[in-house]
């Protein structure tokens, strides 16, 4: 469906795995892009899109005030995590910058603007149950992408109409994202692994269904509120990678955390994939009217997108760095 009146979009992370929908579906529904890029390649990506890039990164401050200001709507999704793996206090103050230099853009417009957070702040419901955006946080998080939302969300005080985004850790389909780098990893090694019994739940939510809610947000969202972008939350760690081995041919293990950092797993990725997150959906769909359509991501795993990657993956000729970091949460 087309949008009543023709609207800007300005995003950060346009070219990106997440971006690139929102740009597709964005240009379908009759808005226009423009999307930051750092390099020609990024340019192509946005140009194929049918999005305009302009030259610069979070840290080109100017840019990201200028293109906010003759936006209608702002989204952000780019991060500086690559740069800086091993320091997410250097990352969340970079972010703190590129939002000030966004809200100067915006302060007073009403306008909305999204940015990017995760579910894997809240601490699991000590009953197992799912949790909600009001839960609470949990006391030792995997990274401090916490403080990122918190400080864009107090903008509201300012009158920014900024919204947070809560993805769920597990991001699917289109054959890319944590499934693709996994499958990579265990088309490397030999074999699918999990931590001890693999029990723990996590929280999945198709790209393309991810998509749909940041547009649906720009709509309908509310001014310093988080809403959780989630599809299922009985999925266990294990059943995941019983269906990547189904898919690559290969033998599906049970380690310990031990095991696997000695084996030389970063211990980062060992908590993730060993961390529970049940992240109910409820808010999303309530108040912007969101529904999830996409596969299931063990139906997405064994019968969609990675079955043509698991085809092409030869453990000799991957090339494909494995650096995980704190961007996931």
């Amino acid at each position: 469906m087309a949008t009543s009146a023709k609207q800007h979009i300005f995003m950060t992370g346009a070219h990106g795995y997440i971006g690139s929908v929102i740009t597709e579906f964005a240009i379908a529904e009759g808005y226009t892009v423009t999307g930051l890029s750092r390099s020609e390649t990024s340019d192509a990506k946005l140009r194929s899109l049918v999005a305009t890039p302009v030259r610069g990164d979070i840290s080109t401050y100017d840019v990201l005030t200028r293109e906010s200001a003759n936006a209608d709507i702002v989204i952000h999704l780019a991060g500086t995590w690559r740069d800086h793996p091993d320091n997410y206090s250097e990352v969340v103050r970079e972010d703190g910058l590129a939002v000030d230099a966004i809200v100067k853009g915006l302060k007073g417009s009403g306008k909305p603007f999204l940015v990017t957070s995760g579910t894997l702040a809240t601490a699991p419901n000590p009953n197992g149950g799912e949790t909600s955006e009001s839960s609470p946080l949990r006391e030792k998080p995997l990274n401090d992408r916490i403080a990122s939302e918190r400080y864009a969300l107090s903008k509201a005080a300012e009158n920014v109409n900024v919204v947070a985004m809560r993805l769920a850790p597990y991001v699917y389909g289109r054959a890319g994202s944590t499934i693709r780098l996994l499958m990579v990893f265990a088309s490397n090694s030999g074999e699918v692994t999990y931590v001890d019994e693999g029990s723990v739940k996590i929280t999945t939510v198709h790209v393309e269904d991810a998509a749909r809610a940041y547009l649906l947000a720009a709509k309908k969202g509310r001014a310093g509120e988080a809403y959780n972008v989630t599809y299922e939350t009985d999925v266990t760690f294990r059943q995941l990678s019983e269906a990547m081995g189904q898919v690559l041919g290969l033998p599906v293990y049970s380690r310990s955390l031990e095991e696997m950092v000695n084996a030389g797993w970063i211990e980062f990725l060992v908590k993730f994939i060993s961390t529970e997150s049940r992240g109910s959906n409820a808010k999303a769909k309530k108040e912007l009217g969101w529904e999830p359509k996409g596969k299931g991501i063990l139906e997405e795993v064994t019968l969609g997108s990675y079955v043509e990657l698991a085809k092409g993956l030869k453990p000799a000729a991957l090339k494909e760095a494995f650096v995980f970091s704190s961007k996931i949460s």
